[in-house]
């Protein structure tokens, strides 16, 4: 089994492995909510959507971590 199809039936809670759609929309939700917080400014999506990801990523590899 690879990695890929094996991290794809993982993404539990407390479960490092995220599927590549529940990736996208964790920063997804994040980018959103960071674009909220700063006030719903036009324009200024994709530095959201960067910030979002390399959170969710910090998130993921903090995982490891443990």
């Amino acid at each position: 089994m690879s990695n890929k199809s094996s991290a794809k039936k993982r993404g539990k809670k407390n479960d490092p492995f995220l599927t590549e759609e529940e990736r996208d929309e964790s920063i997804r939700l994040a980018a959103y909510y960071l674009w909220k917080k700063k006030g719903e400014r036009h324009g200024e999506n994709r530095d959201d959507w960067f910030e979002a990801e390399e959170s969710v990523d910090d998130s993921i590899a903090e995982s490891f971590d443990d």
